[in-house]
């Protein structure tokens, strides 16, 4: 992965500062590191929050 690519969540629906953050939801990656993926995911509503990752628990979604 790199950053500017999208990719789904494979980890299990959990609670990130107060918001939800659903299996199979689509995120944009920000910055990639040896043990961890930096994130953009937009809640429901739109807003934008950054969110670390481990490699394993993102699939890289090809278009």
């Amino acid at each position: 992965m790199k950053p500017g690519d999208k990719a789904k969540i494979l980890k299990r629906t959990f609670l990130n500062k107060g918001i939800f953050v659903h299996t199979n939801s689509i995120v944009v990656v920000k910055e990639v590191n040896s043990d961890s993926i930096l994130t953009t995911y937009l809640d429901k509503e739109g807003y934008p929050h950054e969110i670390s990752f481990l490699p394993a628990e993102l699939e890289l979604i090809i278009e």
